[in-house]
C-alpha cells in the first residue's frame, strides 16, 4: 500500500465488520444492523419527533467540521503542522441505512480513538482538548446507537458496556482503513506510546485523519438524505 496506511503489520478488519459494516457493505450499500434492530432491507430510521433525524444529523456534521477546524487550530499554535486531508473513498453511501449504520460505525471508533490516546498525553491542555471532542464523539455515538436499537453504551464492537474499552492504534487503523486511499503525503497514522510534546501533536494528528473521515463523510451524505 503506498503511502504506508498501517501503523504495524496487515490490518485486521473483522473489528470494524464486528462494528457493524464491512467493505463489502461499503460497496453494496447492505446494512448490518445486530440485535434488535430492525429489517435490514427497510431503507428507514426511526424518528422520535418529526425531523429529528435531520436536525440531529445537520448538528453532527457541523460538529466534525468544527473539531477538524480546532484540532488543525491546536497544532498550529503548538508550533506543528497540521496534516493534509488523506484522500478517501466509498464515503458517499447509496441508502439511508446505509449511511447510518457507517455513522455508527465512525462515531464509536472516534470514542475508542480518542480513549485510547489519552493516557499517552503529555500536557494537560491537549489532553482537556481531546476529552471535549472525545465526549461529543460519544454523544453522537449514543444517539446513534439508539436510533438502530441498541444499547447507549455499545462499542464499535457491538459491546454493551459499564466502562468505555479503548481502542490501540491498529484497531483505529483498521475501522478507517476501508475508507481511506492514500495519506495524500501527510505521516503514518500512528504516534509513539512515550510521552512528549512532539508526540502531543502526532497524537493531534492522527486524531484529525479521522475527523477529516467523519467531515467528509457527513459533507457528502448529510444534504444527500437530509438537505436543508
Amino acid at each position: 500500500m503506498s503511502e504506508s496506511l498501517q501503523a504495524r503489520g496487515t490490518p485486521d478488519r473483522r473489528s470494524f465488520v464486528r462494528g457493524g459494516i464491512a467493505a463489502a457493505a461499503v460497496a453494496t450499500g447492505a446494512a448490518m444492523m445486530p440485535g434488535r434492530a430492525a429489517a435490514a432491507n427497510a431503507d428507514t430510521l426511526p424518528n422520535l419527533y418529526p425531523n429529528w433525524n435531520a436536525l440531529l444529523f445537520q448538528s453532527i456534521q457541523d460538529d466534525e467540521n468544527k473539531h477538524v477546524d480546532g484540532i488543525r487550530a491546536i497544532i498550529t499554535q503548538l508550533g506543528g503542522t497540521p496534516r493534509p486531508s488523506p484522500t478517501f473513498k466509498n464515503l458517499l453511501q447509496p441508502t439511508l441505512v446505509a449511511f447510518g449504520t457507517v455513522s455508527k460505525a465512525l462515531e464509536n471508533t472516534g470514542v475508542g480513538a480518542y480513549l485510547g490516546a489519552a493516557p499517552i498525553i503529555l500536557q494537560p491542555s491537549i489532553l482537556a482538548a481531546a476529552a471535549s471532542i472525545a465526549t461529543i464523539e460519544a454523544r453522537h455515538a449514543g444517539y446513534l446507537n439508539v436510533l438502530f436499537n441498541l444499547d447507549t453504551t455499545t462499542n464499535v464492537f457491538g459491546q454493551a458496556q459499564e466502562f468505555e474499552r479503548a481502542l490501540t492504534i491498529q484497531e483505529v487503523v483498521d475501522s478507517a482503513s476501508p475508507f481511506v486511499a492514500g495519506l495524500n503525503g501527510g505521516p503514518a497514522l500512528t504516534f509513539s506510546t512515550t510521552k512528549s510534546r512532539a508526540n502531543d501533536i502526532a497524537i493531534l494528528n492522527f486524531a484529525l485523519a479521522l475527523e477529516y473521515l467523519e467531515r467528509d463523510f457527513y459533507n457528502l451524505n448529510v444534504p444527500k438524505y437530509y438537505p436543508v
